[in-house]
């Protein structure tokens, strides 16, 4: 499991930073669905990063943010994720975490699965961001997990 989850988290990271290009380019930076979107998106990387750290987590109320802050954000927890899963060991996967915004019955998952979560979650709103982008008129990318195997794993580029 060790292998496909940290690739999970390679091509995580390639997507992510290709939406973004696409993004950026599309000259819809302002628009609010999908600042709102990618920021729940950034957002709940975040809270699973400090559910694997065991930090407190919460969800505070603050402006929307514009796109730099949320580029600059996924990019810090993308290199957090990174350092995590130089980590990982078949011990450190299988350690139980809870998930807090799940209250009762409590949600007990392992490591392996939060990263997991994280990932799916963020494809499934990078989909729409595209679908989004795409219905603006701008060029979405294709960020399938095997067009980056296909181009062979590469990492991921914030700065074009």
């Amino acid at each position: 499991m060790l292998g496909p989850l940290k690739d999970l988290l390679g091509h995580h990271a390639w997507a992510d930073a290709m939406f973004f290009h696409a993004w950026e380019k599309s000259t819809r930076v302002e628009d609010e669905e999908l600042r709102t979107r990618t920021d729940h998106l950034v957002t709940t990387q975040e809270a699973f990063l400090k559910v694997l750290k065991g930090d407190p987590v919460a969800f505070p109320e603050r402006p929307l943010p514009d796109f730099q802050q949320l580029k600059d954000r996924c990019e810090a927890g993308h290199q957090v994720f990174k350092a995590l899963g130089h980590g990982l060991d078949a011990a450190s996967l299988a350690r139980t975490v809870r998930v807090p915004w799940f209250p009762e019955p409590p949600c007990l998952i392992s490591v392996s699965d939060a990263l997991l979560q994280v990932c799916l979650h963020s494809q499934h709103h990078r989909g729409q961001n595209m679908a989004r982008l795409k219905a603006l008129g701008a060029a979405p990318k294709n960020v399938d997990y095997i067009i980056w195997l296909w181009k062979q794993r590469p990492e991921a580029r914030w700065m074009l």
